[in-house]
């Protein structure tokens, strides 16, 4: 391997660990973000949607740009933007110039993970799953960093802005490295990427977030038609543009033929739970907090628990993946988060048994979230690897966005966290995919 290999290598993990801090750093810092801009439930969940909108918006759109222009560029277009993305959150002082903020920081970490997978499948010929397997390490160990740093900034600043400029300081140096060591990419020409249809794909996403958290809380039939017409326009202009792109052989956001394996239509599917269970994450703090009267500055720091749990979870699902495969490492996953939900659920008036439930939750997330999913769908499509990862990544992302739509919506109907409405969907949603999985395996 080259130095300069060696230097985008080193440079590119380095930097997706920066940028995977986020998770912790947002969960630990929104209960201070709520009171310091006296923000209402659906707004909070709102903080949390609009990253994931912008990670499905960017995603594909990086991952042609990838092929255009170069790793180098599209890694210095990302890490400039989520520059741009955290000074804007360290200065915000209202609702909006958060969102903002939070989607420009969205654009710039849409495609790391993705990259970083991808060169594996693409350098390691054997023992993938144990390579993927430290990659998810990686990023659970970015989890059980970003409360500790967090907290450590709010108890001595009494501010939750200093970390994000901690945030932009240590982007910008990598950048600086990344502008300065790594050698220029040879521009190659392909087909446009899919900016069209993304677009439209996005805009049915926000619509279906609106008919969730504005339509059916209002019980307005108006607005609940309009949103529902826009959706359903939204998919079928979606769909026709990806029919039409594909049959040209043009990069798509969602293809058909890859669609009709078993095996890469379970993968997806399974990436869609996997993502619904993960938007608990930024919500466990404030739960913490407000049920077990734990100081909001030090609530998030609980969630260490949970990453370390991810982080075992992410090794022991490379093993497992390498041993018996990837649809049986996925099944075994899920089985076991729905063991851990159960658990939350019955322990919830117990902080001792709640912690406990949580690491065995963060154990099972660890074993689902990176590694057999990403093999599974790259098993079903070698040779079409990089859009079968975005695509894994995406539907990941979509699973989130519902889910924190829901959780908020709970939120308002029980004038709560909302937690305990959505351990409930969650464990219906994974029972019912272990014995889907099962039938599979078959």
């Amino acid at each position: 391997m080259s130095k300069s290999a060696r230097s985008f290598r080193w440079l590119l993990l380095i930097s997706l660990f920066i940028t995977q801090l986020d998770s912790g750093i947002i969960s630990t810092n929104l209960s201070s973000m709520t009171r310091d801009l006296a923000l209402i439930p659906q707004q909070r969940g709102w903080i949390i949607a609009i990253y994931t909108i912008g990670l499905l918006l960017a995603t594909p759109v990086m991952g042609s740009l990838i092929d255009r222009i170069g790793y180098r560029a599209v890694f210095l277009i990302e890490l400039g933007l989520y520059f741009i993305g955290v000074i804007g959150i360290a200065l915000s002082q209202s609702f909006m110039m958060l969102m903002v903020g939070r989607l420009l920081q969205a654009f710039g970490s849409s495609s790391l993970l993705t990259l970083v997978v991808s060169l594996v499948f693409a350098t390691q010929a054997q023992k993938v799953g144990n390579k993927v397997g430290s990659v998810g390490a990686l990023v659970a160990l970015s989890t059980i960093v970003a409360p500790i740093i967090s907290v450590i900034s709010l108890v001595k600043t009494h501010d939750w802005r200093a970390i994000y400029f901690i945030l932009a300081a240590l982007i910008a140096v990598m950048f600086l490295l990344g502008f300065f060591l790594m050698p220029k990419d040879e521009k190659t020409t392909v087909e446009s990427f899919d900016i069209k249809g993304n677009t439209i794909f996005v805009i049915g996403l926000v619509a279906f977030n609106l008919l969730l958290s504005r339509g059916v809380r209002t019980g307005n039939t108006i607005e609940i038609g309009v949103f529902v017409v826009i959706i359903a326009l939204a998919l079928f202009w979606f769909m026709k543009i990806e029919a039409k792109r594909e049959a040209q052989n043009q990069t798509v956001l969602f293809s058909k033929r890859l669609w009709q394996q078993p095996l890469y239509r379970t993968g997806l599917i399974s990436g869609l739970v996997t993502g619904f269970v993960m938007s608990l994450f930024a919500f466990l703090p404030s739960f913490i907090e407000f049920s077990y009267q734990v100081d909001g500055r030090k609530a998030g720091s609980f969630m260490t628990l949970m990453a370390i749990g991810t982080l075992i979870g992410a090794k022991v699902a490379g093993m497992w993946t390498e041993k018996r495969g990837a649809m049986r490492a996925t099944r075994g996953g899920m089985a076991l988060i729905s063991i851990s939900l159960v658990l939350m659920f019955l322990t919830l008036s117990s902080f001792g048994l709640f912690l406990a439930s949580l690491f065995l939750f963060g154990l099972s997330i660890g074993m689902v979230m990176t590694v057999p999913l990403q093999v599974m769908v790259v098993e079903a499509s070698p040779s079409d690897r990089n859009v079968s990862l975005s695509l894994l990544s995406i539907s990941k992302k979509m699973g989130m966005v519902v889910g924190t739509t829901v959780i908020s919506l709970f939120a308002v109907m029980t004038h709560s966290i909302g937690l305990k409405p959505m351990l409930l969907v969650l464990i219906v949603c994974t029972v019912l995919s272990v014995v889907v999985l099962s039938k599979k395996e078959r």
